[in-house]
């Protein structure tokens, strides 16, 4: 499996697709951190106990004494919103499909796709990239190696990076996903982890702006790996 990255082909691509998606995502990320919020602070509700307990974790004392008594509970925790908020953010791609079709996006699309048999492949995966990932890290960390541990959950993320845009535009299965991900991010290694890593930057730079920017770049990740897996793909056609 061979392919070659046009450079200006592809920002001519993403700058497209960003014109079209980027409002509706943005407004779509939104909803989706509520969501995943919510979902959060009901879980520390359960562990805690109660919501006047939780009032109680504003103090820094008490709010440590927690986390170290319950430190299996909030790691899965973190786990299970993690897998929420990946999932959940996955709608972008339908509503970046959408766009090809019509020239503007909506709610709509993202919502159905999530929710359809896709969206069920996709959440297997990223309950299994999760997992995997979690526990590599966690484990590392217990016998005090924090940062191999950092180094291999970043080459895990670069090495699963196409399997859920291989799974909402190629519909294909989990396997597939994954090994096509794998094959394609080999081939260039160093090319991707440099663009990918970049777009992560100017995503995140969004945070500057009292985290509301954010809302608006974050749309940025998910338009770069729809553009770029397109964009390989096309080429294998």
């Amino acid at each position: 499996m061979s392919y070659e990255i046009d450079q200006l082909k592809l920002s001519e691509q993403i700058i497209s697709i960003a014109k079209k998606v980027s409002v509706t995502a943005g407004l779509y990320i939104f909803l989706t951190f509520i969501i995943v919020s919510v979902v959060y602070v009901v879980g520390l509700i359960s562990l805690i106990g109660s919501p006047d307990a939780f009032i109680k974790l504003s103090n820094q004392k008490t709010a440590e004494e927690f986390i170290a008594t319950n430190a299996t509970e909030i790691l899965i925790l973190n786990t299970v919103a993690s897998i929420f908020m990946h999932y959940f953010l996955g709608g972008i791609y339908g509503m970046i499909k959408k766009v090809n079709a019509q020239p503007y996006a909506d709610l709509a699309s993202a919502f159905k796709t999530i929710f359809s048999k896709q969206g069920l492949k996709v959440l297997n995966v990223i309950i299994i990239i999760q997992i995997v990932n979690t526990a590599i890290s966690y484990y590392l960390e217990l016998a005090g190696f924090g940062l191999v541990g950092l180094g291999i959950s970043l080459l895990f993320q670069l090495l699963t990076y196409f399997t859920i845009p291989a799974i909402y535009i190629s519909n294909f299965n989990i396997t597939k996903s994954l090994n096509f991900s794998i094959q394609t991010v080999n081939q260039k290694p160093g090319f991707l982890f440099a663009f990918i890593a970049f777009t992560y930057l100017l995503s995140f730079i969004g945070i500057l702006f009292f985290g509301i920017g954010i809302i608006l770049t974050l749309p940025l990740n998910y338009i770069v790996a729809y553009s770029l897996y397109t964009h390989i793909t096309e080429q294998q056609a």
